[in-house]
């Protein structure tokens, strides 16, 4: 039979008898525990504790990815996004539902172009058609040279 390190090109390990009646003894004894430890046990680790957590205290998200579409007066909530961008909030814009409707999709793409301005911020395209828009929140960092968002003429 062939070697598959020297086939790989790569230095054949030292193999002992020894050494291979240690690891078969250790794989055989390492079939995991017959049952379940209580929680009082010491070998309970409740990963939901402090201790494993990488701050110190509850983790509570403080930032989020808000989905927006327009509603029923096709009309897009253009101070609660405003609000929300400030607050960190990752907005998307989904335009689809006013594919009938140019002017009024022109109107909500100019009208979140001006909230990014307002926010010294940039707004994202994710499709060809224009419908889908990205808008991150103060304090998130996009790279936009390698433009790792979407289409090459990402920018609004």
């Amino acid at each position: 039979m062939v070697d598959i390190f020297r086939l790989l090109g790569l230095p054949s390990p030292t193999s002992s008898s020894s050494q291979k009646e240690s690891e078969q003894s250790v794989i055989s004894s390492s079939s995991g525990p017959t049952t379940v430890p209580s929680s009082d046990s010491a070998e309970f680790l409740d990963l939901s504790s402090v201790q494993w957590a990488r701050k110190a205290g509850p983790i509570t998200p403080d930032r989020h990815l808000r989905y927006i579409q327009p509603d029923d007066r096709h009309i897009i909530p253009h101070s609660e996004i405003s609000e929300r961008l400030r607050e960190g909030d990752v907005v998307i814009v989904d335009l689809r539902r006013l594919a009938h409707m140019d002017a009024q999709k022109s109107a909500c793409r100019r009208r979140i172009q001006e909230i990014a301005n307002d926010l010294s911020i940039h707004a994202f395209v994710l499709d060809s058609s224009e419908d889908l828009i990205l808008v991150p929140g103060l304090g998130i960092s996009v790279d936009v040279d390698r433009h790792i968002l979407g289409i090459e003429t990402d920018l609004i």
